[in-house]
């Protein structure tokens, strides 16, 4: 797993159409959830690789985002699934329920948390704070 994480300002997401890729991409429901917001919130955008412990890698990173809200001092987190930091990508479908997995674990630590939608072409608006610590890279 690797992740991607910033103190934001501002995080947005529209969704524009659903994905065609990577192989085996499936379409979740987007439920009326075309937009999505959230302000002064930790956002992370994770990528799961195969070989990835569901147990392992979820407990790793969410120690690590509630660490990082405890640090700025908010309770909001975003879980984005983004596929673009590795070449080495876990099966669609175990991604998904990894990426399910965090958002549940965030959630049961009191963190107010929203995943973003799976599966789909997106425009993105991040406004990141400019502090020492704002954003942080990780592997696990």
């Amino acid at each position: 797993m690797r992740a991607l994480l910033f103190h934001a300002e501002e995080y947005g997401v529209s969704f524009h159409s659903f994905a065609n890729r990577p192989k085996g991409i499936f379409k979740e429901d987007v439920n009326g959830k075309e937009e999505q917001s959230c302000n002064n919130c930790v956002v992370a955008f994770i990528t799961i690789e195969k070989g990835d412990n569901k147990k392992k890698v979820s407990e790793s990173i969410t120690k690590e985002i509630k660490k990082m809200c405890d640090e700025v001092k908010r309770d909001k987190a975003v879980v984005v699934p983004f596929a673009h930091l590795s070449n080495n990508l876990c099966e669609p479908k175990k991604s998904f329920e990894i990426l399910e997995e965090i958002e549940n674990k965030l959630k049961e630590m009191k963190l107010k948390t929203i995943r973003t939608h799976f599966g789909s072409n997106k425009s993105l608006h991040l406004d990141i704070y400019g502090h020492t610590g704002n954003a942080r890279y990780r592997e696990f």
